[in-house]
């Protein structure tokens, strides 16, 4: 949930009063009344106990407070509320200690757990299991891919290598930052996934470029420099690239996405330090055994022949002879895939991305049942300079009025219970006087409906007798969403504008860097719509988030959409460089368009294949936040590798002709034969007609 809000700074409020919202809720269900003299003593000593642990700051319970809302209604089963200390890892690790150590003080209670603490314990011991399932899934499968893509060997142990030391060296770093700094139980999970699928792309270019190279007489040095000149600028564009789109989630004041942002960081730059370094190398000590075992008789045609795939020629031939009708279409199947954006309903995560079977899941789902009125539900209105005695006429004006309000339950204060503007029962005040008090309401909704947020706003705008703060989980919602949203334009902005900073500076094109950023506004609003419809709306593989609501769980979208833009702008600077070395070589728009189409056809569907193999091994988790994010990512790689590349791209770039290569700040003379002038600096062409000029970063040099 946000920091600093309005919602955080009444839980500040309402911790003296012991009456903010639990981190963990005991459930005790002995099997028989909880009135029992034996059963009150155990509970009373276990309450006591739990009191005193350390990082406990508060611990209440029926037993120690005699209040009916901790007694279930059959009166059978109880609740013991315990307020910890420090941020959420910190309560967590708290929670995974206390829990054991009270049961085994009172077994006889039989207490089960849930509450936020408790959640996080529960997705921390699946979420590991979970790294383990998928990386035993992803890595096969992964060869797979490169074998095919490689039909060797030995040049498929170099993207592999990469990978994994680039996961091993994330995972390290961000057990370090662990340390310092709170990191979500997802993050290992994230990395692991991102991890391998970037770095085994960044690799699998690059090492592709060196191949086509030998291939086409050059030597393992000069292959490699060439190489790393070309495609290895492309990946340090990439890298920057992705960065810019995760560093600008760290706007939205979330824990757990702004530590989702921190462990991409950290993956992406281990991805660029791989490929740059550990692949020369690599490729140095392999030496001509990176090509051997090969699989089939193919593979020596292959690495004796610079030549591209037919099927991507073809495509990209049709495409550029009609790049109106192709990229009409292209973009109505996008837009049509983001349509269903604008029912998106944000939620903020709860015990429901849990499995089925697991405790704080089952929990939380028995004592909504078991419970009139569940602590979830409770909203507290803390009144700091409001006493129940000398204000007592203006206090039950108010709570008359609270009670009255949609979606309100019962509203109790000092001085009695209220419902429907109405006093159900009184109680004695005189021994509350004093400075402060509360004035408690339930909410009859799930604390996720759109009944208990109108009942939020309520509350705020009701004039209470002195300054009031709300607290609860529904407060903390309400203001986890504004937060959000106001945070979006912010993220927007810099995510938009800062990828295209980067690309201009790369590729000195303007149209190139806008048309990049466009499609990958495109491919967001693709993703975006994939994860609603067939998550929110038709619930694929169960309710994603919510209690089981048709709603999203919030920081998933934002997630997804910085990864979804990063991986397609990543894809647009390979295939762009390529068409920008024919380019330099030929004048020709339309033959470097089929050229880069040609040449990186096959290895994007690789590509995609391994980034939606990696992250679609999460679709095996337990938990559904991890599901989300995998089949969405895996659903947009694929439609951006194919869709976008083959047929968006080419089409747009054939429709802009040689405005496509347009750099104003880079002119320069050409020479006769059309060749650099001498005094064109590195990597630049020398023209005279500014539609010829490109950029260093992606119109390199071209040896044949």
């Amino acid at each position: 949930m946000a920091d600093d809000t309005a919602a955080w700074r009444a839980e500040s409020a309402a911790r003296p009063f012991a009456a903010s919202t639990p981190d963990l809720v005991l459930y005790a269900r002995p099997g028989r009344s909880v009135d029992a003299p034996d059963v009150a003593e155990q509970g009373r000593r276990v309450t006591e106990l739990a009191a005193r642990s350390p990082g406990v700051a508060v611990a209440l319970s029926y037993w120690s407070t005699g209040l009916g809302e901790l007694r279930a209604a059959d009166g059978q089963g109880a609740l013991v509320r315990v307020d910890l200390t420090g941020d959420e890892s910190a309560a967590a690790d708290t929670a995974r200690v206390l829990v054991p150590s009270l049961r085994a003080a009172a077994p006889t209670l039989r207490l089960s757990a849930s509450g936020p603490a408790w959640i996080n314990v529960t997705a921390t011991e699946h979420a590991q299991r979970d790294l383990w399932r998928s990386e035993l899934f992803n890595l096969p499968l992964i060869l797979v891919v490169l074998v095919v893509a490689f039909r060797s060997l030995g040049a498929t142990l170099v993207p592999v290598l990469i990978g994994a030391a680039a996961t091993a060296g994330t995972l390290t770093v961000l057990s370090m930052v662990s340390w310092t700094t709170p990191i979500t139980v997802f993050g290992a999970n994230l990395s692991a996934a991102l991890g391998f699928g970037l770095a085994v792309d960044y690799a699998l270019f690059t090492l592709s470029r060196y191949r086509e190279e030998r291939a086409r007489g050059a030597d393992a040095e000069e292959a490699i420099g060439r190489a790393m000149s070309t495609t290895g600028r492309a990946v340090l564009c990439c890298a920057s690239t992705m960065a810019v789109c995760m560093a600008a989630l760290l706007v939205f004041p979330l824990g757990m996405i702004w530590s989702l942002a921190v462990a991409s960081l950290i993956v992406v730059a281990f991805c660029a330090a791989g490929t740059l370094l550990l692949l020369p190398a690599l490729v140095s000590l392999l030496g001509p055994r990176i090509d051997a075992l090969t699989v089939s008789r193919r593979a020596h045609r292959y690495r004796t022949s610079p030549s591209g795939s037919p099927f991507w020629r073809r495509l990209a031939v049709l495409v550029t002879r009609r790049p109106l009708l192709w990229g009409a279409a292209g973009a109505v199947l996008l837009v049509a895939l983001a349509a269903p954006v604008t029912s998106l309903r944000p939620m903020v995560m709860d015990e429901s991305v849990l499995p089925p079977g697991a405790e704080a899941r089952n929990v939380a789902r028995a004592v909504r049942d078991d419970f009139p009125y569940p602590p979830d539900r409770q909203l507290t209105v803390v009144l700091p300079r409001t006493d129940p005695v000398a204000h007592a006429a203006q206090l039950d004006a108010y709570a008359r009025e609270v009670s009255r309000s949609e979606g309100s339950a019962r509203v109790s204060t000092a001085a009695g219970d209220y419902a429907q503007g109405m006093l159900l029962r009184k109680r004695d005040t005189g021994t509350a006087a004093g400075a402060g008090t509360l004035v408690v309401v339930f909410a009859k909704g799930p604390v996720q409906s759109p009944e208990t947020a109108g009942l939020v706003d309520a509350l705020r705008g009701t004039p209470a007798p002195g300054p009031a703060q709300v607290a609860g989980t529904a407060v903390h919602l309400a203001d986890t969403r504004r937060a959000v949203e106001g945070a979006s334009g912010w993220w927007a902005a810099l995510t938009l504008g800062g990828v295209f900073a980067v690309l201009l500076f790369f590729t000195r094109s303007a149209l190139v860097a806008l048309k990049a950023v466009v499609l990958g506004a495109l491919s967001i609003g693709a993703a975006f719509g994939l994860m609603v419809l067939v998550f929110q709306r038709w619930q694929f593989l169960g309710p994603p988030a919510g209690g089981g609501a048709s709603a999203l769980e919030i920081t998933m979208p934002l997630l997804a959409a910085a990864l979804a833009f990063g991986l397609c702008v990543d894809y647009e600077v390979f295939l762009v460089s390529r068409m920008a070395e024919e380019w330099r070589r030929s004048g020709e728009n339309t033959a470097s368009i089929v050229f880069g189409i040609e040449h990186t056809g096959r290895l994007f569907s690789a590509a995609a294949l391994v980034v939606a193999v990696s992250m679609g091994a999460l679709m095996a988790s337990s938990v559904s936040l991890l599901v989300v994010l995998g089949a969405t990512m895996a659903a947009i790689v694929v439609l951006d590798a194919t869709v976008v590349r083959g047929v968006l791209v080419p089409a747009v770039m054939q429709l802009a002709g040689r405005a496509n290569w347009w750099s104003p700040h880079f002119r320069r003379r050409r020479s006769a034969g059309g060749r650099p002038s001498a005094d064109a600096g590195p990597g630049v062409v020398a023209v005279d007609d500014p539609a010829s000029a490109v950029s260093p970063a992606v119109a390199t040099r071209r040896s044949v």
